[in-house]
């Protein structure tokens, strides 16, 4: 919405908007849960990069690979299917 001054009155931005917001939930529910917001963060942001450069041309350089530390304090983590689990960084950084 932002690259695009997107509003609810808008035509196409607000339909890009949209179909953005479509591709982030499509790519979350693919891997299914239980919750877990950095996973869902974490696709959301790689998916709205993507998406913005193909729509709008502006690259958004992102780390890569993304690895999540957080695994170990939550007891739902999906581990080895999660996309961002790392058996190596099992605590938060810093700690």
């Amino acid at each position: 919405s932002m690259i695009t001054n997107a509003t609810p009155m808008s035509s196409k931005a607000w339909g890009l908007c949209n179909q953005q917001t479509a591709e982030c939930l499509r790519k979350i529910s693919a891997i299914g849960g239980p919750r877990c917001c950095k996973r869902t963060s974490f696709i959301s942001i790689q998916t709205a990069a993507r998406f913005a450069e193909k729509a709008t041309g502006i690259k958004m350089d992102l780390a890569q690979p993304l690895h999540c530390s957080y695994s170990s304090q939550n007891r739902e983590c999906l581990r080895s299917k999660c996309p961002f689990y790392s058996p190596y960084r099992l605590k938060p950084a810093g700690k």
